[in-house]
């Protein structure tokens, strides 16, 4: 489609004033679903790092203990 021109309309408000009403409006419905993303966020961030701390500490318990093989095997 291509971009026609519009015509200038008196009784019409203000572009800018008519977009900023918008954006206000627009922020007003989002805003509990912003808040609610960044809360998730923030939680999965936390697990994420707990996860992470503890791989080592599991890691190193389930290390088995070095054996002591003296033994000579001649072929």
């Amino acid at each position: 489609m291509a971009n026609h021109p519009v015509k200038y309309n008196r009784n019409q408000k203000n572009n800018h004033q008519n977009q900023t009403e918008t954006w206000k409006h627009n922020w007003e419905v989002m805003k509990p679903f912003v808040r609610f993303g960044f809360k998730a966020m923030a939680i999965i961030g936390g697990a994420l790092i707990s996860i992470i701390k503890l791989v080592p500490e599991l890691l190193d318990h389930h290390k088995d203990p070095p054996k002591k093989d003296n033994r000579i095997i001649k072929i």
